[in-house]
């Protein structure tokens, strides 16, 4: 019977309270910035908004990593030009005194003067000076592909940061969304508890409800506000500075082969690159480690002047020649040392093989990178068709579930779960655009094909 008696009061005040609970639930407005927000950031008054593609550039361009590389390579080609002229002719100067004050009149020279021009070209050293440039280029391409995976890992940073700024101030968009409809059903439950029709313990849940949908709003705007300085940071600019970025929200499907990812991978990625290097070096530094011990020849000439003044252009000793000129070839070779050249071979050989094996599990980390990535975008697609259709399922539970509150044959619980599930969904489905996003990076990284 008292259910009945408050039929005519429940007509009432669905009537007044009709447009509340009937409305639309509220856009969220970001131009209106909470107090912690005001004291955290700054605002951007230049009104710009970044394109991924500019974060991308800004990053590059600033990046102290990226200044590092090329200065690396920058000593490795100075390099290479010094160990190419070692293969070059060298020119030598000498001049020389000698005072000799017990000199023999008839046979020597009290003050003895002379200078010499020398040239020397070497022919053969054991390939040491060939493989010398050899390795030189090899460390420069070392460095340049070090430069490729720098750069890789940066542009995979910045749009890592990029997609999670856009999630986690989607995920503060469906916070504040939550709070406002659970500060929409508190008014309603309070009007109903007013009127008699719900007992206090319902009243109290909305309550604490409400309490815990603040709590929740405090934690994704600090999400925010922290994936807004990771972005400022890989941007070089002040970790507080507010930044409007563009949004990017249609759905691509993916077409992605798992052999064809293998296969980039094998042939683009830079640490792959460097291992293949690095074996290179290792052999070079096998025939590096026996040229001294092979025969070295090469030519030189000579033109000397001597005498007994400064000019050295009077040498006073009978048949002697004040200009002597000399061209000499040389072979020298160091065939026994005790071993030592065997020992050492033996060390240049074991450092190939240590190369060779870092190869073979560089490559079973990277296919197990490729693998990764290839499942997350498989994984995080296939929940972006799930999420959306359980956003539309939780919007309609959530309707039926205020109606039925409305009309007082659900409990404020019913509600507050209908509306619980629907902002769990809603965040669902952000974080999965988002990540498939940031998969669909992750996985270019991993094949090596980011920057081409």
């Amino acid at each position: 019977m008292k259910r009945l008696v408050s039929i005519p009061v429940l007509v009432v005040l669905i009537l007044c309270f009709s447009a509340t609970t009937h409305a639309e639930p509220p856009k969220v407005r970001r131009d209106v910035p909470t107090a912690a927000e005001v004291e955290i950031t700054k605002a951007d008054t230049s009104g710009k908004v970044f394109g991924l593609s500019e974060c991308v550039a800004i990053a590059l361009e600033n990046d102290p990593q990226i200044l590092y590389s090329e200065a690396d390579i920058s000593e490795k080609e100075n390099s290479l030009k010094s160990s190419k002229k070692d293969l070059y002719p060298s020119l030598f100067f000498q001049y020389g005194y000698r005072n000799s004050p017990d000199a023999n009149d008839l046979f020597g020279i009290e003050d003895y003067y002379n200078y010499s021009f020398n040239i020397e070209q070497p022919i053969y050293r054991g390939r040491s000076l060939v493989t010398g440039v050899e390795l030189s280029e090899l460390d420069l391409e070392s460095s340049k592909s070090s430069m490729v995976q720098t750069k890789s890992d940066i542009v995979l940073a910045v749009h890592e940061a990029y997609y999670s700024l856009l999630k986690t101030r989607k995920f503060e968009e469906v916070a504040r969304q939550s709070l406002e409809e659970r500060k929409a059903h508190l008014k309603d439950a309070n009007a109903y508890f007013k009127a008699g029709l719900i007992p206090k313990n319902e009243m109290l849940q909305s309550e604490v409800q409400l309490a815990g949908a603040e709590i929740e709003l405090i934690r994704a705007m600090n999400l925010s506000i922290m994936a807004l300085a990771r972005l400022n940071t890989l941007l070089r600019r002040p970790v507080e500075n507010e930044i409007e970025v563009e949004d990017i929200l249609k759905y691509e499907p993916s077409e992605i082969s798992w052999d064809h990812s293998v296969q980039q991978a094998k042939e683009h990625r830079p640490e792959l690159k460097q291992s293949e290097i690095s074996i290179e070096q290792a052999d070079k530094n096998i025939t590096l480690t026996r040229a001294p011990y092979l025969p070295a020849v090469s030519v030189s000439a000579n033109y000397l002047k001597q005498g007994d003044n400064v000019l050295a252009n009077d040498y006073p000793i009978p048949g002697g020649s004040s200009e002597v000129k000399t061209a000499m070839a040389t072979l020298e070779w160091r065939f026994w040392a005790w071993g030592q050249s065997k020992d050492e071979v033996a060390v240049a050989k074991y450092n190939m093989k240590k190369a060779q094996e870092n190869e073979a599990e560089l490559l079973d980390d990277i296919i197990l990178q490729v693998r990764k990535a290839f499942l997350d975008i498989k994984e995080f697609e296939y929940n972006i068709g799930v999420t959306k259709k359980a956003i539309e399922q939780a919007e309609e539970d959530f309707r039926i579930n205020q109606s039925r509150y409305q009309a007082q044959l659900s409990t404020t619980t019913d509600v507050l779960d209908a509306q619980t599930r629907l902002t769990r969904a809603r965040i669902n489905y952000f974080n999965a655009l988002y990540n498939y996003r940031i998969s669909l990076m992750g996985l270019a990284w991993a094949t090596g094909t980011l920057i081409q």
